[in-house]
């Protein structure tokens, strides 16, 4: 038995496949998926600072031009907002989208960290391109320092005996 479904939050708990309980029925955790991810906040928050931090280096970028890089605000907007997605799904309260949340995350990490490596290296030594590199290196480094938290919250394997 699934339970009762009704209210304006029915909805969203009938797609994610959550029964709906009363007030009283809640206990400590309320998602019991949720206990073998026991990881998932600090997770959602690296994916969330990783998000804030390309919104910050995206309008630094535009302030720096002048307003007339604007791409530069859109794609840290961008960035920001799938890895604050992925950082949302690892706390949705179901094992399959904190999977989701954490491997997506992991590969815009990981694409974030070559592209912006990429763009600092392309930029280095190039008079034309002197006031990118440095926000091009603080951006590859920050998104290589994401990518390593991510792997210090790896959860730990069961240790066999």
């Amino acid at each position: 038995h699934r339970g009762a479904r009704a209210g304006g939050l029915g909805l969203a708990f009938l797609l994610l496949g959550e029964e709906v309980r009363p007030l009283a029925s809640l206990d400590a955790t309320p998602w019991p998926a949720m206990a073998d991810v026991p990881n998932a906040a600090p997770v959602a928050c690296v994916l969330a600072g990783h998000g804030l931090f390309l919104l910050g280096c995206g309008w630094y970028g535009a302030k720096i031009s002048g307003w007339t890089a604007m791409h530069s605000l859109y794609a840290g907007a961008g960035g920001g907002a799938a890895l604050g997605v992925c950082g949302l799904l690892t706390v949705g309260g179901k094992r399959k989208l904190y999977m989701i949340g954490v491997h997506v995350g992991l590969l815009l990490q990981l694409a974030f960290s070559a592209v912006f490596g990429l763009q600092a290296w392309r930029s280095y030594g190039v008079p034309a391109k002197a006031d990118r590199f440095p926000l091009f290196v603080v951006m590859c480094g920050g998104s290589v320092l994401a990518l390593g938290l991510m792997r210090a919250f790896k959860p730990k394997g069961k240790e066999k005996k």
